[in-house]
């Protein structure tokens, strides 16, 4: 790991700073299709909502996620961020460094650990406000006695994704702030995981693999939003699809959608390709590998990594070899199992995550929560709950105006 600090004022540890030119570029092309996010910055930079304010963030650190950073920095914030492993784009993060003076702890090639490391280094700089993603930062705030302090003088929070606000409700139990579950949207589930997340996994499963999709025998794990949108756009794209979900009602709904439903020991031996979605620890175990075909392709498009049970599979394996930049084979006696991505998040890791204009309206919606929560905390209870619901109606408004009236 490379340490870098650019000025004495912004400390940093990012892969080469050198980089900034290109992800400049990056970001420049994704702010000119994020119209919702441009007014927002221009709005911002006038009224200084954030002013005074430091914010901690752990959420991809990618081109949208530069724009979201030039509204909250112009908007007179403090900014602090970690990435999550294997998504961190390292030319964007040495411009948002450069050009907006973010501390940015993440790096493409860090470890989980590096990842706790980098949360934590987060924490250190004394945030009145936190950005969560999956409830790392939370999980830290609650569970190690240095941090204890930061959670009386925190204003708000914001969570983003569904296996953070399960992991709020389940585990990390507080009466102290406010934390908005961006996913309780029904903008967030339906335009963005529905749509955005359902893209971009097909789009970072071609890109890791060059493989045709048209007629492959498709298993996807899971059918909440996501994994809802996923099978939508896979079997659009000519798979045969198989939906996993013990929920009875949610496999009913996949059932009506026209989906084939299976218990996972059935789906699996007949399966080409295999998708984890639903956020949830070792998914896919032992028990599953032992079921799985010579040449099945695994991805996760969950959360976490630990979604598939890798040290369990490299336990199985005679050996690794890297097959594709994105691609793992793990060869066990009678076949051969392929891994995408190590099992972080295909859609991110090998591609580019969700479309720009998706993450236009998803960003806004952090923002302006972000923005409730250093302004208007008095309004909200000390706990977690969805965004207020007059804060969505303006950013689908914002949508329309943007997307459908333009």
């Amino acid at each position: 790991m490379t340490t870098i600090t650019t000025k004495p004022q912004i400390d940093c540890e990012i892969a080469d700073i050198s980089l900034a030119p290109l992800g400049r570029k990056r970001i420049d092309w994704a702010r000119a299709h994020m119209p919702i996010m441009r007014n927002i910055i221009e709005r911002f930079e006038k009224e200084q909502p954030f002013k005074g304010l430091t914010i901690g963030i752990c959420l991809h650190v990618e081109a949208k996620t530069g724009v979201w950073l030039e509204a909250l920095t112009k908007g007179g914030a403090r900014v602090a961020i970690t990435g999550s492993p294997g998504t961190t784009q390292d030319e964007t993060v040495a411009a948002i460094v450069e050009d907006y003076g973010v501390h940015v702890y993440s790096q493409r090639n860090e470890s989980f650990e590096d990842h706790l490391r980098y949360c934590q280094k987060v924490l250190d700089h004394q945030p009145n406000i936190i950005s969560d993603n999956g409830a790392d930062l939370h999980e830290l705030l609650f569970t190690l006695p240095q941090n204890q302090h930061l959670i009386d003088q925190l204003l708000g929070a914001t969570e983003e994704t569904t296996t953070g606000a399960n992991r709020l409700r389940e585990d990390f139990k507080s009466d102290k702030f406010a934390t908005l579950i961006i996913n309780d949207t029904q903008a967030k589930r339906i335009i963005e995981n529905r749509y955005g997340v359902g893209s971009s996994v097909v789009d970072g499963l071609m890109r890791a693999t060059n493989v045709m999709l048209h007629g492959k025998k498709v298993v996807v794990i899971g059918y909440g939003y996501c994994g809802s949108g996923t099978a939508q756009r896979l079997r659009g794209m000519g798979a045969h699809v198989t939906v996993v979900e013990p929920n009875p009602l949610t496999r009913l709904e996949a059932h009506m959608e026209g989906f084939y439903t299976a218990s996972i020991e059935d789906a699996l031996p007949n399966a080409d390709m295999v998708i984890t979605i639903t956020g949830r620890d070792n998914v896919l175990d032992k028990q599953h590998f032992e079921l799985m075909a010579n040449n099945v392709i695994i991805a996760n498009a969950g959360h976490f990594q630990r979604e598939i049970n890798l040290p369990a599979l490299a336990e199985m394996a005679e050996s690794v070899e890297a097959i594709r930049p994105q691609v793992k084979g793990y060869k066990l006696n009678d076949k051969t199992l392929f891994v995408l991505s190590d099992a972080n998040l295909v859609n991110l890791a090998a591609g580019d995550g969700n479309p720009i204009e998706i993450m236009d309206l998803g960003l806004a919606l952090q923002s302006l929560s972000l923005e409730r929560i250093a302004l208007g905390v008095k309004s909200l209870s000390p706990i977690p709950q969805p965004v207020p619901y007059d804060i969505e109606l303006d950013v689908a408004a914002l949508a329309c105006q943007h997307w459908i009236n333009h």
